[in-house]
């Protein structure tokens, strides 16, 4: 029972690789002109700016400058190679799914943010 056991918990470890990812990504936002107000998810930054932000959330970019039209994207998340081995252990073992529901499992689809603002008619 106890070898059972071991095999089980090492399975889990290898599949379930996502539940040990960090739960935050590294998003650089670069913007021309520079001195731009930036927010990120409603946190606001000076530009060039870096932050680290929720992975497994779509992230809200913002560009604020006097005399310069707005600027306003969304970027999404998509599942990345750990979420992808944990739903491969799944069919061996049910453990490794629970990883899915971790932000571990996902990425965002974009962490280099360039933004060029453009001047207000």
């Amino acid at each position: 029972m106890r070898i059972v056991s071991l095999v089980m918990l090492g399975l889990f470890l290898i599949q379930a690789c996502s539940a040990f990812n960090p739960s935050t990504q590294l998003v650089t936002v670069n913007c021309s002109p520079k001195d731009t107000r930036v927010m990120l998810n409603g946190e606001r930054f000076d530009c060039p700016a870096k932050a680290y932000v929720r992975r497994d959330k779509k992230l809200l970019v913002e560009a604020y400058r006097e005399g310069y039209a707005p600027y306003r994207e969304t970027i999404d998340y998509h599942l990345n190679k750990s979420g992808e081995n944990d739903i491969a252990g799944s069919i061996f073992i049910i453990i490794p799914i629970f990883g899915l529901l971790l932000p571990g499992a996902w990425d965002l689809d974009q962490t280099e943010i360039e933004i060029q603002l453009e001047p207000q008619k």
